[in-house]
């Protein structure tokens, strides 16, 4: 546990869990990995997909979680400006020229591009520096549409706690997800960013994905651990 509370950089790809690059399986080697559970709904995939991850039913973020202040990206980004979106994206959490501020103008900043060069450009601005004890990163994948058969979570042993949660589950192509906080997250044996790896070496299974952001909010101070 972290002796200060952590400011939460998200970044979401969808669809692109089968089109995974060098920095994606570099951060998954340092990372805790596993996934993230979805119900299945009568909404579009996508749409379905984020609206658990983020808990939309509910409350307002700021309402659920004591004032969380948070900020959300979306497509239209030139590639070319990825170096400049990372930057900018830490310095609204607070962390700049491998310095971290005592304040920010947000908590936790959600990300949805295209993401493997602006991952390495993140990893590259937070690593060498004190930033990363108090970034907290998590990258979400999604598998767009793709067979049941090869993404089953039916497979993990013991029987995950999400099974037990009412209304209808999606036991097939869960959200593949890997978190990394320096001194804070646990280190896996997965080596790849991929539904096998992370089934077979990743140390987290599996948790419904609309507990996703208790968790963050957990590791913000905003919110008590989820089981606990």
């Amino acid at each position: 546990m972290a002796d200060k509370p952590s400011r939460s950089l998200v970044i979401y790809g969808d669809g692109f869990a089968q089109l995974i690059h060098g920095h994606l399986n570099s951060f998954a080697s340092h990372a805790s990995c596993g996934f993230l559970s979805l119900r299945e709904t009568e909404d579009k995939r996508a749409v379905k997909e984020v609206a658990q991850l983020f808990g939309v039913y509910d409350p307002t973020i700021s309402e659920r979680f004591m004032g969380l202040k948070a900020a959300m990206l979306t497509l239209g980004f030139d590639v070319f400006h990825f170096n400049e979106l990372a930057s900018e994206s830490l310095i609204w959490l607070g962390f700049q020229c491998g310095e971290v501020h005592e304040t920010s103008k947000y908590d936790l900043v959600f990300i949805y591009v295209w993401i493997d060069k602006f991952v390495g450009f993140v990893m590259q601005l937070a690593s060498p520096s004190s930033i990363g004890s108090r970034l907290h990163l998590s990258i979400v994948m999604s598998h767009g549409y793709i067979s049941k058969i090869s993404s089953d979570l039916s497979f993990l042993f013991p029987q995950q706690s999400y099974t037990m949660i009412s209304g209808k589950l999606r036991h097939h192509s869960p959200l593949l997800i890997a978190q990394l906080q320096e001194a804070v997250t646990r280190k896996d044996l997965a080596k790849e960013f991929s539904f096998k790896e992370f089934k077979e070496h990743g140390g987290n299974h599996a948790i419904p994905a609309d507990r996703f952001l208790c968790e963050v909010a957990f590791k913000l101070w905003k919110a008590p651990k989820y089981g606990a």
